[in-house]
């Protein structure tokens, strides 16, 4: 089944949002993208900030105008912060709670009466391994993975009798212009955590400079999409990040821990 599908999707000026627009608009779908600041004078990239519900209900209307339905939802758009749970700003750690998660709330919440009077849908989460286990220094960015999750798995139940679908994107490194766009928060009172930061900011930025290429996640949402019923989970990445994933609820809890904080040189 190849049917042309209306697809919105959040965060979609770069990485897995782009790939994603890329992707599934040249594989003949109705694609939407949309971004806080969009460039150029494409009419299928729409400005919206999913912290703001009168943005997002502005950017919803312009495709229900247009298409008159929309099929798919992929909630991508996020920020990444990294600092010392103790340290990070509390303005920080806020956005990033706004973004990542209660952004999706708002989205879905902007869209499901559409799906439910079209009585169909699916809703895709971009959410991440570490929605599994969380790492040093990203506490809060974790927090909002957990976060996405739980919600993520309730909706789906409470969607059960209606015929709209939710699943979640569990992706491990990419590469991806995250980088460069996160917050680096830690204030200056952080001579004990310091050394742990330095460390593990630098294994953050190797992994994902090294990750994998963002199409893999677009066409995974490709052939899902497609699909009459979803899993609720798809991990998808490199081996030693999903093996993280599967090793987590098989060890005890004290190896387990010590291998991530091995990883992110935080034993030394």
């Amino acid at each position: 089944m190849n049917q042309q599908q209306v697809i919105f999707i959040t965060g979609a000026s770069s990485g897995i949002g782009q790939s994603c627009f890329d992707y599934l608009f040249g594989k003949g779908h109705r694609v939407y993208g949309t971004s806080r600041r969009p460039s150029g004078d494409n009419p299928f990239l729409l400005k919206m900030d999913v912290t703001k519900p009168k943005s997002i209900a502005a950017a919803v209307q312009t495709v229900i105008d247009k298409e008159g339905r929309i099929d798919v939802l992929i909630n991508n758009a996020g920020i990444s912060v990294i600092g010392p749970a103790e340290l990070t700003h509390p303005d920080d750690a806020r956005q990033q709670l706004e973004t990542n998660f209660w952004g999706v709330v708002n989205t879905n919440n902007a869209i499901l009466p559409h799906m439910r009077q079209q009585k169909s849908g699916k809703i895709i989460h971009i959410s991440s391994v570490m929605g599994l286990f969380a790492i040093p220094n990203q506490a809060y960015y974790a927090a909002s993975k957990h976060a996405l999750e739980g919600y993520a798995e309730a909706l789906r139940m409470e969607l059960h009798p209606t015929n709209i679908q939710v699943a979640l994107i569990q992706p491990g490194d990419f590469m991806t212009e995250i980088s460069q766009n996160r917050i680096l928060s830690i204030a200056d009172d952080s001579t004990e955590y310091q050394p742990g930061y330095n460390r593990a900011l630098e294994v953050i930025v190797k992994g994902e400079r090294n990750g994998d290429n963002p199409i893999k996640v677009a066409k995974l949402i490709h052939r899902i999409i497609q699909k009459p019923k979803l899993k609720l989970r798809y991990a998808i990445g490199k081996p030693l990040d999903l093996l993280a994933a599967k090793l987590k609820p098989i060890l005890p809890q004290r190896l387990f821990q010590w291998i991530i904080m091995d990883h992110f040189r935080q034993n030394r």
